[in-house]
């Protein structure tokens, strides 16, 4: 009797298993498994391929870390790459680094730039190097700037009168229709060339290719148990190279949106040329080395202090879950 159960039970879990691989589901997911993958496409690692919904929070706090891109770690992410390196990976169309790639994007009008001061004004492309020349003192003045200074210039009278006029004295010249030009041919060449606008004058942000800070939310989600860093805002930061002057956040970009210029941004291994990613997997992948300078508003003012709250946060995500 025993061995008769025994063989009736073996059968039907025998009978499952056939069952299960022929089920269409089960067939076509391992078909998808064994399909060839692109080598092109972007695997974000596991906290990044769904952000937890609000419901989930267990925990969430604020964070802003600087990037010192001086560093040699930081390097790669400022690094201009000559495009015969690359030649044949035509998944890239920026490869002057991240700041050119944001700028280049919002030169393009992929999306657009925050006001510091004020996360709902957008900047323009013409607004943003506008306001980089003021700071770095290379912005070119153009006509109208010119005009509103002389309108204002204390040459001019209250009677709107010009104190130099020359309206009673004769021109030496305007008897003679042979005479030549004084001053030769140099009118006609100022005539010929017009004043280059700010935005053509600007193609140096070496200023701006010091330091980045970037805005993250660190959230635990208690439905996986797993810590997710949020990224919201890159911010752009104006340095002077001379040191004399303050630092001047000069724009802010939503991460959110600038997401497909980072995609299309190359980041390359300094010591391997077969390694290519893009600047999105380096923010997923946290491929460079920042330190915090505010934690949910309060500000750290030493790099002492910075390693001490970030070893903070470590052991509190460590300690989360002790039993």
């Amino acid at each position: 009797m025993k061995k008769i159960l025994i063989i009736l039970l073996v059968g039907v879990m025998v009978g499952q298993v056939y069952a299960q691989n022929e089920n269409p589901a089960a067939v076509e997911t391992e078909m998808e498994l064994t399909e060839e993958k692109d080598p092109n496409a972007i695997i974000p690692p596991t906290h990044m391929l769904k952000r937890p919904r609000k419901e989930d929070h267990f925990w969430r706090q604020r964070v802003v870390n600087r990037i010192d891109l001086r560093e040699k770690i930081n390097a790669p992410l400022v690094d201009k790459e000559m495009a015969f390196y690359n030649s044949d990976n035509s998944q890239f169309t920026e490869r002057n680094g991240l700041v050119m790639a944001l700028l280049n994007g919002l030169k393009a009008g992929e999306y657009n730039a925050y006001d510091p001061d004020s996360l709902t004004k957008p900047m323009s492309y013409e607004d943003v190097i506008r306001k980089f020349g003021e700071l770095d003192g290379t912005l070119v003045e153009t006509d109208e700037d010119l005009s509103e200074a002389e309108e204002g210039s204390e040459f001019f009278d209250f009677a709107g009168e010009d104190d130099f006029s020359v309206e009673d004295e004769s021109d030496p010249f305007a008897d003679d229709p042979f005479a030549e030009d004084p001053f030769g041919d140099m009118g006609a060449a100022d005539s010929a060339f017009s004043e280059p606008s700010a935005s053509e004058a600007i193609d140096d942000f070496t200023s701006l290719e010091t330091v980045i800070e970037f805005v993250e939310d660190r959230i635990f989600d208690k439905v996986r148990s797993d810590m997710v860093y949020d990224i919201q805002y890159i911010q752009l930061v104006w340095t002077d190279l001379g040191g004399m002057l303050p630092e001047s956040y000069l724009c802010v970009f939503r991460y959110d949106e600038v997401v497909g210029a980072l995609e299309k941004a190359q980041w390359k291994n300094r010591f391997n040329d077969a390694e290519m990613r893009t600047l999105r997997e380096v923010f997923d992948f946290r491929m460079f080395h920042s330190y915090i300078i505010n934690v949910g508003g309060q500000g750290v003012r030493r790099l002492s202090e910075a390693e001490e709250r970030r070893q903070k946060l470590v052991e509190f995500e460590h300690h989360l879950w002790s039993y």
